[in-house]
């Protein structure tokens, strides 16, 4: 008989984390795992509530649990809610540490076995209350699942949450959705027509990924148009940075796009100069579709990205060294093309989602069986 999981984020938003989940989802064993995803009832939630239904996974609601104590008032509530429906497993899927920690608290509190994947600790320092917090959570929490080496550190030495209990299960890429012709058309749109070469960047337009370092890395590449696909809190302002830098046409605002597979294939590279990362969904989809790639050598990428063999890694900030690495891949198509097979090889041999998945359900069977 299949065991049910609550699968619950207090996400607002559908970004990386949020992608890795539904990929999650959508990859367990049918005939082991009855998933069931709780969202909270905010308007901001409901694509991805949409997403979960469409891949036909139930969905429930639940009032929204901010971080103070309008949250905390609600963990009784929940906590009986998971008592009443006494799903076999609870996971959490954690967009930085001090997310869903109160509905994690609701888990803990009805005696549900727990589970809490945590996608990025970004640069920050918790209060002391918090601290506390989460290191009275971790000791109710049965396993933490990290998506990388470099988390799964973070979480040990600045959290202290106890190592027995953090297992290392990096995210995937559906590498079959990767197999894509390039399409002339879609080239020509992304380039205005001219017969430059083109550098992609997929990222939310936001302070972590770094935009303004590849800004100045373009405006010292004048032989290549830079498509960014994604929105985010930054688009004017960046927009008003690559006027400055003078790059007028040559860096191309795509918005949000679905069509991602096919914007990797019409393109020549792809570059993400993040500040920090997990483990990037966009950098494994560019590895799948066979892309050299140029990335910060940051915590996480760095263990997808082997430097000088299937991608260049470069500092983070350093517009110069960046900007190098992108003319030398634009120079050397051989390089490129090599890196990019290498990638493609990598990604399909280590992380495909049918391999994420098995290691999730050891963690699951594992917490389980005790």
């Amino acid at each position: 008989m299949a065991r049910s999981i609550f699968f619950y984020t207090d996400s607002r938003e559908l970004g990386g984390a949020e992608n890795a989940m539904l990929m999650l989802l959508e990859s367990l064993a049918a005939e082991r795992w009855r998933p069931t995803l709780l969202l909270n009832d905010a308007a901001s939630a409901d694509r991805l509530a949409e997403l979960g239904a469409g891949l036909g996974v139930p969905v429930a609601r639940v009032p929204e649990m901010p971080l103070g104590l309008s949250g905390a008032r609600r963990v009784p509530a929940l906590a009986r809610l998971l008592r009443r429906e006494s799903p076999d497993l609870f996971h959490a899927h954690l967009s930085a540490p001090l997310a869903a920690k109160w509905g994690l608290s609701a888990a803990v509190l009805a005696r549900i076995p727990t589970v809490a994947t945590v996608q990025l600790v970004p640069a920050f320092e918790p209060d002391r209350a918090a601290r506390l917090q989460l290191r009275a959570l971790a000791a109710g929490i049965d396993r933490y699942v990290a998506v990388s080496e470099d988390i799964a550190q973070e979480l040990r030495t600045r959290f202290h949450w106890p190592a027995r209990k953090i297992e290392v299960v990096r995210n995937a890429v559906a590498v079959e959705r990767f197999e894509r012709p390039r399409s002339d058309a879609l080239r020509a749109e992304l380039s205005g027509g001219c017969e430059l070469p083109i550098v992609l960047t997929c990222a939310r337009l936001d302070d972590q990924k770094g935009h303004p370092t590849l800004f100045r890395a373009a405006a010292e590449t004048p032989g290549a148009i830079f498509a960014l696909a994604g929105d985010g809190p930054l688009h004017g302002e960046l927009e008003g940075e690559a006027d400055r830098l003078g790059l007028g046409d040559r860096v191309v605002f795509l918005g949000r796009r679905t069509d991602v597979p096919d914007l990797l294939a019409a393109c020549d590279i792809f570059v993400l100069p993040s500040l920090y990362e997990g483990t990037s969904l966009a950098v494994l989809e560019a590895m799948a579709a066979g892309r050299a790639v140029v990335s910060s050598s940051i915590g996480g990428t760095d263990e997808l990205i082997e430097d000088g063999v299937s991608g260049l890694l470069v500092a983070p900030g350093d517009a110069a060294a960046l900007g190098g690495a992108i003319r030398r891949l634009l120079g050397d198509p051989a390089l490129r093309a090599s890196m990019a097979a290498r990638a493609r090889e990598r990604a399909r041999a280590e992380f495909t989602r049918q391999e994420m998945a098995k290691r999730v359900e050891r963690v699951y069977a594992e917490v389980l069986g005790r």
